[in-house]
């Protein structure tokens, strides 16, 4: 095997680069890059791989690493939390995404996301859904002290149209949707999930 393509599917396979990466690196064209890693066999990443290569690689974002050896505490964390995914979160797409207006139950999940799933703290979103008649920077400080995620990774409230009434009394706080974009994780997530299943 000649140097270049070695060092292409090094970069590739074990580096993570993307083909416009290695080719930029190593002075190449995308299309010879993509051509060296075809005929070598090299299979192309799914586009949620390359996504998450490349805030990786390029953009310096952490991912997450699955906390190992876990004591009794831990386990019971970890089942916990996988029960909660179970019947608050979003099964498909790319996101570990889970909603609930429960601050005592965001609370525990997040925990569980932190400790046991390692996530990476920077790449934490919430989405808030609230009603016209609440307070909306006063919700966004509740929800960013409960959490422990600043403001500023609090994507743009969903305000919904109430038709009669106040909301405030059952949804004081409005609903709280946290969001982890990682497709690998939330299939490590929906993994548990089926274990559980079979095993209870």
């Amino acid at each position: 095997m000649k140097e270049i393509d070695k060092n292409v599917i090094l970069l590739y396979r074990d580096k993570f680069f993307s083909a416009q990466q290695i080719a930029e690196k190593l002075n190449l064209s995308s299309s010879k890059v993509r051509h060296i890693l075809e005929k070598n066999g090299i299979k192309k990443r799914k586009i949620s791989e390359a996504i998450r290569y490349l805030n990786i690689t390029k953009f310096n974002k952490g991912t997450f690493k699955i906390k190992e050896n876990l004591n009794v505490q831990e386990e019971k964390l970890l089942i916990a939390g996988v029960m909660l995914y179970w019947g608050e979160g979003t099964k498909s797409g790319n996101c570990v995404t889970l909603s609930n207006s429960n601050p005592e139950m965001i609370v525990l999940y997040l925990k569980f996301l932190r400790n046991i799933c390692g996530v990476s703290e920077n790449r934490l979103r919430v989405l808030l859904h609230i009603y016209s008649d609440h307070d909306e920077e006063k919700i966004k400080h509740f929800w960013s002290h409960i959490t422990k995620i600043s403001v500023s990774q609090f994507s743009k409230t969903f305000i919904h149209k109430k038709k009669s009434g106040s909301y405030k009394k059952n949804s004081e706080y409005g609903t709280i949707s946290l969001r982890y974009s990682d497709k690998q994780l939330l299939e490590i997530i929906n993994g548990w999930i089926k274990v559980s299943a079979n095993n209870l």
